[in-house]
Parts: structure tokens; C-alpha cells; sequence
């Protein structure tokens, strides 16, 4: 796939560098050049300022935003997991349409055909932009690697693990999907990578909301999969460590909320409750916040009991939708029930 917006970055930089070349030998042409320009100029300034995109490790590379200190746009991104290629896919698509996101995270295990190919031609709506993002889950990785290789040469991906800011959120994706295929162990190339950058998302004074998406649970109330232990061991320190905010995960098909946690180095099966409001948070969280969004379209799981550190949960096909508004210190995150469009569960974070 041809990275057009890479492609345009890298000309306007060589014209930019061409024009400042012909101010130092010819002045007065430059100036003439200048008010000739002018327009162009700003509708090459008016493009850039308008994308919240700046330039992604290891991933595919977007516009860079350059303008420094404007105010940020309002924007929102839709998320979700375990889609499958069922009727309830196409009403999750459909419903994340309506809400005319600018990001959409898919949470993994995105088909679980042979290939990929339903799975792209139902989510094609929303693919356009590069605007959808993946992280790798278990049915993505078949044995010879052929829905693995298509995932990684449709989203223009060097690895399976990356990270990008739009606006000031930073994303980061994690590949939990096969551990013995993709490691993810404190010994692993990955985990050097998330901790390095987490490191640095948090040392940015420009990054106001981390954002982790990934395909395993972390934790998770007791329905199939049980949240993986050496995943919540090895990265929750880095999480509460380098101030991530939310934490997305699929693999169980149904939603949860967990109150804002904290590794408990003593009884990790029980993290710590940092904050006991139910929906509305204020200023830096002391723990992430981590929601389980499995509800893309594959059949729900149901639950035998409920952890106490989960707020809500519930078996319901749809997807979470989060607005960052008040120049990206707020957000708010509602989970819609594909059926109705209804409001199911609701939560804030205000650092402003």
C-alpha cells in the first residue's frame, strides 16, 4: 500500500528547503515567490493543523502536525474486538459509522476465517486514512503465518507492535496474541520497546492521555479466559509506573470496566483499588483504568461471578466510543449496545 501522506510530507519539507534556498541567493525573487505563494502556503499550513496525526514508531507513518501551540480539535475514536464475520460484525461496523470516528481501534482476533478477506470488506467503510489501527490477537497468527502476513502488509505495519500520538494522546499497541510467536516476556524485544516507550510518552510535557491497546486481558472477572497473569505481572509496574490512563483488551467476548487499578506487588491477583468513584475521575489517575471491549461481533461469552475491582460488566454486542474534548484534557468513554444505540455504560476522565 503507497504511503501517499509520507510521500506529501517528504515534498512539502523539500520545498520548504528549496524556497529558503533562493531567499539566501536571489531576495528579491523570493519575495515576489512569497506573495505569489501565499495561498498554497496556507492551505498546506491549513491541512497540517487540521490532522491530529504525528509520526508513529514502527508503524506506518502519518502527516506531522507543526503547529505549535494551537488549539487541538475535539475528535473521537471507536474501539472493539473479536469481530468475527457474522450479522452482528456488520451492525458493529455500521453502528462505529454513525459516530463518524477519526480513530478506530481494533482490539484483535479480527476473523476468524482463513483469511482476512470478509473481515476487510466489512470494516472497508471505516478503513480509509489510515485512520484504523490493529493490535494482533491468537486467530491472527495461523501457522503458516498467512492472516498474520496480510494484517501486516494491509496496515503498512514493519512490526506487530507500535505506537503513534494523535493530537496529544498517545496510543500504544501491544501484540499479546501467542507469546511463543510474538514474545511479549520481560525478555523480549517487545517489552524493551513498550517500556522505552512509555518512558518517553511520559516524559512528553505535550502527551496528556496514554492510551494502551492490546488483545489479552490483564484481568478479568470469571467467564472463558482468565486475565493472563504473566501479562498483568510484567507490564501493570510499567503501566502505573509511566501514568497510563486506559488500558483496552479483548479475547473475553463481552465488556467490563475495572475501577482505576494498581499492581499489588504483594497479592498481584488483587490489584488495588485506587479510586472508588464509579464514573467521574479528576486529574492524574493513580492506577489505569481496564476495559474489556471483546463485543465486535463473535458470540458473547456469559460470566460465572464478578471480581470486585470490576464496576460493570455485561454480554452485549457494540463498541466503546471515547471523546477527547477541552483541548485533549477530557475524555469521555460510552459503550453503545449495537441493538439500540443505547448508552450502556459511561465513564470521564478530567485532567483539565
Amino acid at each position: 500500500m503507497v504511503n501517499y501522506k509520507a510521500k506529501i510530507n517528504s515534498q512539502i519539507k523539500n520545498s520548504f528547503f528549496l524556497i529558503f534556498t533562493i531567499k539566501e541567493v536571489r531576495p528579491t525573487i523570493f519575495q515576489m515567490m512569497m506573495l505569489l505563494s501565499f495561498p498554497f502556503l496556507l492551505g498546506v499550513y491549513e491541512v497540517l493543523s487540521q490532522t491530529g496525526f504525528t509520526a508513529d514508531v514502527d508503524g506506518a507513518t502519518n502527516l506531522v502536525n507543526i503547529v505549535s501551540g494551537a488549539s487541538l480539535q475535539n475528535f473521537n475514536f471507536v474501539a472493539a474486538g473479536d469481530f468475527s464475520c457474522t450479522d452482528d460484525t456488520k451492525s458493529t461496523t455500521s453502528s462505529m459509522i454513525s459516530k463518524k470516528p477519526e480513530l478506530i481501534l481494533a482490539l484483535g482476533d479480527l476473523s476468524y476465517q482463513r483469511t482476512p478477506d470478509c473481515w476487510f470488506n466489512t470494516i472497508a467503510p471505516l478503513d480509509k486514512k489510515n485512520s484504523l489501527k490493529i493490535a494482533i490477537g491468537d486467530h491472527d497468527v495461523d501457522t503458516k503465518f498467512t492472516r498474520y502476513n496480510q494484517y501486516i502488509r494491509h496496515f503498512n505495519l514493519t512490526k506487530p507492535y507500535y505506537s503513534f500520538n494523535y493530537q496529544n494522546v498517545h496510543f500504544l499497541a501491544m501484540a499479546t496474541g501467542k507469546q511463543q510467536v510474538i514474545p511479549y516476556d520481560n525478555t523480549s524485544e517487545q517489552y524493551r520497546f513498550v517500556k522505552e516507550d512509555l518512558i518517553g510518552a511520559h516524559k512528553n510535557e505535550s502527551i496528556n492521555l496514554i492510551i494502551v491497546y492490546s488483545f489479552r486481558s490483564f484481568y478479568s472477572s470469571n467467564t472463558t479466559h482468565p486475565g493472563q497473569e504473566d501479562l498483568r505481572d510484567t507490564y501493570h509496574p510499567l503501566f502505573d509506573k509511566y501514568g497510563v490512563d486506559i488500558v483496552l483488551q479483548a479475547h473475553n467476548h463481552n465488556y467490563q470496566r475495572t475501577y482505576p487499578l494498581k499492581y499489588n506487588h504483594a497479592k498481584p491477583s488483587t490489584p488495588i483499588v485506587v479510586d472508588k468513584h464509579l464514573q467521574n475521575y479528576y486529574n492524574k489517575l493513580k492506577g489505569p483504568i481496564f476495559v474489556t471491549v471483546g463485543t465486535g461481533g463473535a458470540p458473547l461469552y456469559n460470566f460465572s461471578s464478578q471480581q470486585p475491582y470490576v464496576i460493570t460488566q455485561f454480554a452485549r454486542h457494540g463498541f466503546l466510543n471515547v471523546e477527547v474534548t477541552g483541548n485533549g484534557s477530557n475524555l469521555t468513554a460510552t459503550f453503545y449496545d449495537n441493538k439500540e444505540m443505547k448508552d450502556k455504560d459511561r465513564f470521564t476522565i478530567a485532567k483539565s
